[in-house]
Order: C-alpha cells, then sequence, then structure tokens
C-alpha cells in the first residue's frame, strides 16, 4: 500500500491518538486494554471483563463529525447546534446493542454480550474473536474452492434471517467484515444500524458504504430492506468465486460492465447457486430476491432452470427450504438413473425462470386490476353527430314517400276528372316535377353533409393522434434532460485545467463551469494559489468527481480523486483505489483549510500540517484559526 504523501512528496510524520481512551481506563467492570480499530463513528477496543476475567471487544459510539473526547474520558457534542443530532445518534446505538444482545446463538452473527452508558456516550460489549477476515483469506489464498464457499454462504444466510426477523440490517456486508476461524467458519462482524440511521440525519455525516458491495440505494434516499443485505452478500460471495468484486452498483446504473457468474461457470460451482448469486446482484432493488428466504430456493437448485419452464414457489407460511450445497451435482450410483443433461438454453430462459422465483418469492402473487374506461367525449359527439344525419335522412325519405303518395292522389283524381281538369292536371304534373328537383336536392345535400362531417371526424381523430405523440416525444426529452442535467451534476470527471478565484474552485478541460471541493474553506493568498496550481498542472492529472452535499443556497459539493504523479496513461482508467483524495491532499500540504464540519481525516491532516508549519500555518495567527469554529 502506498504510503500518503504530500504534494511536495514529503511522507507526513507519524499519527498520533488524541482521541481514543487510554490502556488501564474503565469502562464500568471493563478495563480497556488497546485499540483494536477506529473509524469515522466509533472506536472499537480490546478490553478485560475484571469480574469475569475474560477479554471482550468494546465499541464505543463517538462520531468524530459531532463529538469531542474531553478531559481524557468524557465525550461531548462539538457545538450546542449538534446535541440533538449526537443524541439522536447514540439512542439509535444503544437500539442496536439491545437488539444484538437479544439474539442468543444466531449462526454465524458476533455475539453481544452488554450495553452500557457511561462518559457522556455509549458502549456495546461483543465476544474477542480471532482469525483472518474473508478479504486476507482471498487476498493470500486465491479464490475458494466451492466446499470453502459451501461452509461460508448457508452460515451466513441462517444469521442474516434472523438478523432481519428482529427487524434489524447489517448494511456494510463485505469480506472485509466477515472473520473466519481456523476451520473456516464465519462470523459476521461491524453491525452498523446506528451510523447507517445517522445518515441524512445531518449534514456532518456523510454516507458509509463500501463501492463494489453497496447496493445502488444506499447511495440514494430509496428504501433500504433485506434485499440491501443481499446484495452485499451476493457481491462478497462473488469476490470469493471470481477473485475480484463486482463493478460498482453506481457505475452500473450508467454503464454495466459486470460479468454474470452464470457466464464464467467457474467449475465446481452448482448452477443455481451462480444463478442465484446473479440474480442477487441486479442493480434494480426491486428486481432482487426480497428475503433470504425467497433467495434459498434460487441457490439451492442444482440446475439452470429450463427456458420455457415456469418455476412456483411456496407462500409464506410454508417451511423454508432446507440448506443445499453450493457444490456441483453429486455422482450418480448405480441405484439411480439419471436423464440425460437437457439441451442447452438461451440465457433468457435462465432469466426467466430466475425472474419467476424472485417475484413469488418476493411476496406472494399479486394480481392485475382491470377498470372500465369511460367513452370518449370526442366519439359521444361524432356518434351524435351521424345519429343526427341518419335522422334528417330518414325524415326526408318520409317526406319523398308522403309527396309520392300524393302525386298519385292528384293524378288519380285527375284521370278521374281528366276531361273537367286537363288544365289541373297540367298544373299538378308541373309541380311534382318540381317537388322531385327539390327531394333530388335534399339527397344530394343530406349526403354531401354526411361525407363532411366524417372527413371533420377524421380529422379530428388524426389531429388528436399527433398532438398526443408529440406530447409523449416532449415529456420523453425534457424526462431525458432533467436527467442528464441530474447525471451531469452527481458526477463529473476529465483532466485538471485550472482552479477558480480560490483553491476550492477546479475547473476541468472540455467542461464550462467549475465546481466546489466539500470539506474545506478558501485560503486567498496568491502564492498558494500558484503552487497548487503549479503543483498539479507539472503534468496531465485526471480527476473524477461525485457530489456529496449541497450548501444551503442549492451549491453542489463535490469530493474529487485525483490521479498520482507517478500515474501512466491512460489516466482515465485508473481506479479510485490509486488516486488520492484532492481536499485531503490540499489541506495535508497546507495550501487549505479544512471546513468546520470536515471529516475527521481531513482535520487530522490539518493538525499535521500546522505542526509542521506547511505553507499556510507559517503566516496564520493559530489562536485567530482555533476561534473561526466556536459556536
Amino acid at each position: 500500500m502506498n504510503e500518503p504523501t504530500t504534494l511536495s512528496g514529503a511522507t507526513p510524520p507519524p499519527e498520533v491518538d488524541y482521541v481514543s481512551l487510554k490502556a488501564g481506563q474503565l469502562i464500568g467492570r471493563y478495563e480497556i486494554v488497546s485499540v483494536l480499530g477506529q473509524g469515522g463513528f466509533g472506536i472499537t477496543y480490546r478490553a478485560r471483563d475484571v469480574q469475569l476475567g475474560r477479554e471482550v471487544a468494546i465499541k464505543e459510539y463517538l462520531p468524530s463529525a459531532l463529538a469531542v473526547r474531553q478531559d481524557g474520558s468524557t465525550v461531548l457534542p462539538r457545538t450546542t447546534k449538534m446535541a440533538d443530532d449526537f443524541g439522536w445518534g447514540r439512542d439509535r446505538f444503544v437500539t442496536e446493542g439491545r437488539t444484538l444482545a437479544s439474539l442468543h446463538r444466531v449462526p454465524a452473527i458476533v455475539q453481544v454480550f452488554d450495553f452500557l452508558e457511561a462518559n457522556g456516550t455509549a458502549y456495546i460489549v461483543m465476544e474477542l474473536l480471532s482469525g483472518v477476515t474473508l478479504e486476507e483469506r482471498i487476498a493470500t489464498g486465491g479464490r475458494l474452492k466451492p466446499e470453502e464457499v459451501d461452509r461460508i454462504l448457508w452460515p451466513l444466510l441462517d444469521g442474516l434471517e434472523q438478523v432481519h426477523a428482529a427487524g434489524f440490517l447489517h448494511r456494510d456486508i463485505k469480506p472485509a467484515n466477515i472473520l473466519l476461524d481456523a476451520a473456516g467458519n464465519p462470523t459476521l462482524i461491524d453491525f452498523g444500524a446506528s451510523r447507517a440511521a445517522m445518515i441524512g440525519r445531518t449534514a456532518a455525516m456523510t454516507a458509509i458504504f463500501t463501492p463494489g458491495y453497496a447496493a445502488a440505494e444506499q447511495m440514494t434516499s430509496a428504501k433500504q430492506g433485506a434485499w440491501t443485505d443481499i446484495y452485499g452478500l451476493a457481491a462478497t460471495i462473488y469476490h470469493a468465486i471470481a477473485g475480484k468484486a463486482p463493478p460498482n452498483a453506481f457505475d452500473r446504473m450508467l454503464d454495466d460492465a459486470y460479468e454474470p457468474l452464470g457466464k464464467l461457470a467457474p467449475a465446481g460451482f452448482s448452477p443455481g447457486l451462480l444463478a442465484g448469486i446473479d440474480a442477487g446482484l441486479t442493480v434494480v432493488a426491486r428486481d432482487r430476491p426480497q428475503s433470504i428466504a425467497g433467495w434459498r430456493p434460487i441457490l439451492g437448485m442444482t440446475a439452470s432452470p429450463e427456458a420455457n419452464a415456469t418455476m412456483v414457489m411456496g407462500k409464506a407460511e410454508e417451511a423454508p427450504a432446507g440448506r443445499k450445497s453450493v457444490l456441483g451435482p453429486a455422482t450418480t450410483t448405480a441405484s439411480t438413473t439419471l436423464a440425460p443433461p437437457p439441451a442447452p438454453k438461451s440465457r433468457a430462459g435462465l432469466w426467466a425462470g430466475i425472474a419467476a422465483v424472485v417475484l413469488l418469492a418476493g411476496g406472494g402473487g399479486g394480481y392485475y386490476a382491470m377498470a372500465t374506461r369511460g367513452p370518449d367525449p370526442e366519439m359521444v359527439k361524432a356518434r351524435a353527430a351521424a345519429e343526427a344525419a341518419e335522422e334528417a335522412r330518414r325524415t326526408a325519405a318520409e317526406e319523398a314517400d308522403r309527396l309520392r303518395a300524393e302525386k298519385a292522389q292528384q293524378e288519380a283524381k285527375a284521370k278521374a276528372d281528366q276531361e273537367a281538369r286537363a288544365k289541373a292536371e297540367q298544373d299538378a304534373k308541373a309541380k311534382a316535377d318540381l317537388e322531385a328537383q327539390a327531394e333530388a336536392a335534399r339527397r344530394q345535400f343530406e349526403e354531401d353533409t354526411r361525407r363532411k362531417v366524417e372527413a371533420e371526424i377524421a380529422d379530428k381523430k388524426r389531429a388528436e393522434d399527433e398532438a398526443q405523440r408529440k406530447a409523449a416525444e416532449e415529456a420523453a426529452a425534457r424526462q431525458k434532460a432533467i436527467e442528464d442535467a441530474r447525471k451531469a451534476i452527481e458526477f463529473v470527471a476529465g483532466n485538471f485545467d485550472h482552479f477558480g478565484k480560490t483553491l476550492m474552485m477546479i475547473g476541468l478541460q472540455d467542461r464550462t463551469g467549475e465546481i466546489r471541493l466539500q470539506g474545506v474553506d478558501s485560503v486567498d493568498d496568491p502564492a498558494l494559489h500558484k503552487l497548487a496550481a503549479d503543483s498539479l498542472a507539472a503534468q496531465p492529472r485526471n480527476l473524477r468527481c461525485r457530489q456529496t452535499d449541497r450548501l444551503t443556497d442549492g451549491t453542489p459539493l463535490y469530493r474529487c480523486l485525483i490521479t498520482k504523479r507517478n500515474s501512466k496513461d491512460p489516466l482515465a482508467d485508473i481506479p479510485d483505489s490509486d488516486r488520492d483524495d484532492l481536499a485531503l491532499v490540499l489541506v495535508r500540504t497546507g495550501l487549505l483549510l479544512a471546513s468546520c464540519d470536515a471529516p475527521r481525516s481531513y482535520a487530522d491532516a490539518e493538525d499535521d500540517a500546522r505542526g509542521g508549519k506547511q505553507y499556510l500555518w507559517s503566516r496564520v495567527n493559530v489562536p485567530e484559526y482555533k476561534r473561526r469554529c466556536t459556536r
């Protein structure tokens, strides 16, 4: 692992811990022995139970963004403004301890012995485990064999199912949080419900998740549930089988480069297990198995489903599926006759079968709701117009029949009185001719009217269809513009071009506008500005920035990772793990101040830079600086 360096290439001084409790201090009946681990949300200690004479692990609630330690023991909120958030998170931490302590002898889950409140904060007392993490096992021994995966997967499923039944989520399942004993049996550690609950509670906290193992909903405000832990466990088993973590879920939403295990087909594993891991790594949460009970049948299949197979799961009240090995199909015995293997089916058939299982296992069957649509108002109008025209035609026809009858009567009368009324007969004939002409004209008028109405109805229908089509296209275009704008705001990348007026405003090549770094405050010093610009522009440097927060005026804040000086082209392809946090480097080298609510790592880097009087700290009045964040 590369040592962190400043822009000038110097190695920073060793870290000194001013925050954790010291060896020999007591928390209730527990004596601190040493520090096991430290993070943004708390500290984990090795301790000794002085009553029972056994060693334990103790997790202390100490979110560095909200609280500080005073007098070597007491934990206090950083400011009165943060007191409510600190107290709210402490209550969640205690609830976490109470919930875990109620889970007795749950398979593959770290056991909680006790929880208590002291020193102004709260503590969870757990069993002290020994062994190596799954991450270390993969790093030293490579990919796991089928029997090793079998020994890890099923106990974790059993334990997680009971944890979920208690209304609890882990939210950070990854190889580093799975401890293996000498026999390869797993234990899931580092539960973090309290810290997960704090996300979104206060702007001082940032989301905690591990790229590659975190589901997409953990990067948004979407609802989380058992399906979120299923993604993390599926990603962990994928790493154990494939030898590498799957791509980041955020990147998969933009361009999915995921290689399904069903396609890689590693030897020795059952097709059902491979298909189940692929199903658990579905990006969209609703398309994933929704519970451990719903996931088991897929993982336990001994063969991939047929392309035309219909798979039906039992309802929720039926007994869950038992444990099945992830190993490939067993060799047939003399008393068993197996049909020849089916011909290979398309990949669509596999996913169709898995989709059927996932949908049924996610909560039972669905139903279709059907509603009768009312008549189209325009069709009602058209129908009324056509009926009126038909009524007019019938009326005209009846009138014609009446006139013809009158004519016949007149002709009969004329014949009877032919001689006396010869002249009258001629007049009547002339009148009949006129009436016939009028009738013909009337019929022609009705026909023309009917055709005109039909043409108008057809034109109106075409106009309505065209309007609906244009409206749909405009709506789609608007939605695409909104989505493109959102993506452009949330993620930007490119080569470094320039700083803005201050060092916290960065410009990228071929990109209009500037972005603002998260967690740092401006220093208006031309000499520092030039030093930073010269250092970054000495050779091409590529930045990859993601939006992390917003200011009160709506200005987005970004966390930017920059390539190291010794990076080789293509710079844009260098992974995040080989990049430096630009804001942290600028703070560490004394070119910027960490903001008052910056992450703990920024504050530590600032302390180191101030102690070394690097650049900025050779001219800043320290007492005046210390008062700038006082509330």
